[in-house]
């Protein structure tokens, strides 16, 4: 009876007007519990399903006898089959090394929004991305004519080229308006702030991480406890990559804190990485950014 009666409450509400739904997918990496966005425009519909409980039954018989077919075609290969199998196989295999580190849950991967809007029966006459930062000011813009993008995301690049402002707010905003002249827009009431992220540039591996989730905030020179836990997973990356040296460049309002801090990262990355300071490359520098940008940057090359 409930089903019934959504359905004909459903029919009665596309007959008056059309749906516009949109959602924000969860990006991997650095975890965001806020995904609140303001939908306007349209009649907006909200739909609660239960997902159906799927039952999968394996017979252990049927796997057990796949395993065995496979060992009997094996066992049945003649000397003359393995020679031509070997034959086959190339001189050389390449292949890029595993990125993949389980407990690694602070940094943030491209791309930084994300948004998949589902379109009913409505015809779109211009459209319009934009993301903000926290002076207000336009970062990336994206604009568009007639049916929107299946999908619509912003990889945290701006305008100029450089990647977004650690632990600084940004906001996105899509407005559109139909060939009647209806207006609708989209937005994220919530700002989204990422503290450390990775990403590639120039065949080479960016890790950027804000100075207040590797320093404490009174003792600057001190690591906190999740700055331990990213840094150890840094090294993972440049154990991986294993091409020295690496570039550390460690950005604050001052080059005498730079310099510490920097001393804390020599002493670490030596005594743990089993390695002389003369593999990295550190360099102190002073942010003349608006809003300050207090980061490190690992450079890692590929």
């Amino acid at each position: 009876m409930k089903r019934l009666f959504l359905l004909v409450f459903l029919a009665a509400a596309l007959a008056v007007s059309t749906v516009y739904v949109f959602s924000e997918d969860k990006p991997q990496g650095n975890s965001d519990s806020s995904q609140e966005v303001v939908v306007k425009g349209q009649l907006k519909i909200k739909i609660d399903a239960e997902m159906p409980d799927i039952g999968i039954k394996t017979d252990t018989n049927e796997v057990a006898q796949s395993i065995v077919t496979t060992e009997e075609g094996f066992l049945s290969i003649s000397p003359e089959d393995v020679k031509d199998v070997k034959a086959s196989l190339p001189d050389k295999i390449s292949a890029e090394r595993a990125d993949y580190h389980a407990n690694l849950s602070f940094l943030e991967v491209q791309p930084i929004f994300k948004i998949t809007p589902k379109m009913a029966s409505i015809d779109i006459d211009k459209w319009n991305f934009k993301v903000t930062d926290s002076t207000g000011g336009t970062v990336f813009l994206q604009k568009g004519e007639g049916r929107l993008p299946s999908v619509i995301s912003w990889d945290g690049i701006d305008r100029d080229g450089r990647i977004m402002k650690m632990g600084s707010p940004y906001w996105y905003v899509l407005t559109y308006m139909d060939k009647a002249g209806n207006p609708g827009s989209v937005r994220r009431e919530t700002p989204k702030e990422v503290t450390a992220i990775k990403y590639h540039k120039d065949n080479k591996l960016y890790i950027e991480v804000s100075s207040k989730v590797i320093f404490e905030e009174k003792r600057k020179e001190r690591l906190t406890d999740n700055g331990k836990l990213i840094l150890s997973e840094i090294q993972d990356y440049i154990k991986m990559s294993n091409t020295f040296p690496t570039a550390i460049q460690v950005y604050s309002d001052d080059k005498g804190i730079s310099a510490d801090q920097i001393r804390t990262l020599e002493k670490l990355f030596s005594e743990q990485m089993k390695v002389p300071k003369e593999f990295f490359r550190m360099e102190p520098l002073i942010d003349n950014s608006v809003p300050k940008n207090y980061r490190i940057i690992f450079i890692i090359n590929g």
